[in-house]
């Protein structure tokens, strides 16, 4: 049984496996407000305001880094308070621009604070494996602000902090639903309330587990109306690595390249299987045919850059083909006909040369990007 905790913490490394792409937001944020402060402040006073904003978006990002290198999946309760104090000193760095009114005409404060709210609200797809580490970065943005509209005169004035007041209590109410979502997902997914569908060699699902999984994400994307893509791969000439280095070696080479499709789909909505033998199956939920064929094309490659040897191969080394389908889940497809087509997908990739990805195209699978 794995407990919540463990899950939030899965969470919290996934929704920070890209700190850079946090660190530039935080820097929108902090150019957007430049914009407005440089002409109302002295030279001295910005450069100061300037410094304080930028370190608090450095903090976070050597944060996530630090915990982008963990190995484990499991965050200690200290360590959550160390997240939570580096997120609410990014918040601050912010929301520490309020203190700046009294040198602000009516306009620039009013934009702030709009700035400021965006900020806060952004700050959700980040922090809300953990709720607590989303308040502490909301109540650091947002505070300063309630704090100096209590004693200013004109406007904006204290009238806008029953807004902001409300706005910090919606923010955090979609932060715990987000989390409770996205916990009900891991779970529904990946049956992580045990391990009966773990297979025992690659440590990927196994095939009753995607039967399992492929049934309730048709009737997720039924109810969605949003597509859903399915990819088939399998290990070319595995037959040959096997005769030729042996069954140990075999299983070790499926090993690798499961755990070389499961870093690939990194999302939480994605889930890889062993379908059987030297076959897998990836199924992407409300994953439309451009971003799953992209997908399944760097599958593909990160295979090829490992460069396992396979020396009875025309390219000397262990490559994969791939076969997909996206559809729409109505009454005219069916989870058994989209596996059909994407294995008629993987078929047809074999006949032409192996090592490629092919997507069928049919009446049914019409799920584009659009």
């Amino acid at each position: 049984m794995i407990n919540p905790h463990q899950l939030s913490a899965f969470l919290f490394k996934e929704l920070h496996r890209h700190p850079i792409a946090a660190l530039l937001q935080h820097l929108a944020f902090v150019a957007l407000l430049a914009g407005y402060l440089v002409t109302q402040l002295t030279t001295g006073l910005f450069l100061s305001w300037l410094i304080i904003a930028m370190t608090g978006a450095i903090w976070q990002w050597l944060i996530s880094q630090r915990y982008q290198r963990r190995t484990g999946t499991d965050i200690q309760n200290h360590q959550i308070s160390s997240v939570s104090l580096a997120a609410l000193g990014a918040g601050l760095s912010l929301g520490l621009t309020a203190l700046l009114f009294p040198q602000l005409d009516a306009h620039t404060r009013i934009v702030i604070v709009l700035i400021l709210t965006a900020a806060a609200a952004a700050g959700i797809f980040r922090h809300s494996a953990f709720p607590s580490i989303y308040l502490g970065f909301m109540l650091g943005t947002l505070l300063p602000t309630i704090v100096m509209l209590l004693f200013m005169s004109g406007d904006p004035d204290w009238q806008l902090i029953p807004a902001l007041l409300l706005t910090i209590c919606l923010l955090y109410y979609s932060a715990a639903q987000r989390r409770q979502d996205l916990m009900d997902d891991l779970i529904s997914r990946f049956g992580l309330e045990s391990d009966a569908g773990e297979d025992k060699l690659t440590h990927v699902a196994n095939r009753r587990r995607f039967d399992q999984v492929l049934n309730e994400e048709w009737s997720r994307a039924s109810r969605s109306g949003l597509p859903i893509s399915l990819i088939m791969v399998d290990i070319d000439h595995f037959k040959k690595f096997n005769d030729h280095y042996g069954h140990q070696e075999g299983d070790r080479c499926l090993a690798i390249v499961a755990q070389a499709l499961a870093e690939s789909a990194r999302r939480p909505t994605d889930f890889v299987a062993r379908y059987g033998g030297e076959e897998f199956v990836i199924v992407l939920n409300q994953t439309p045919r451009n971003d799953a064929y992209q997908l399944a094309e760097q599958m593909r490659k990160r295979v090829e850059d490992l460069k396992i040897v396979n020396e009875d191969t025309a390219l000397g080394q262990v490559t994969i083909s791939l076969g997909g389908v996206t559809v729409f889940a109505d009454p005219a497809t069916s989870p058994e006909t989209m596996v059909r087509l994407a294995d008629d997908a993987l078929y047809q990739v074999k006949t032409a040369g192996r090592n490629q990805v092919h997507w069928h195209h049919s009446t049914l699978t019409d799920a584009n990007d659009s």
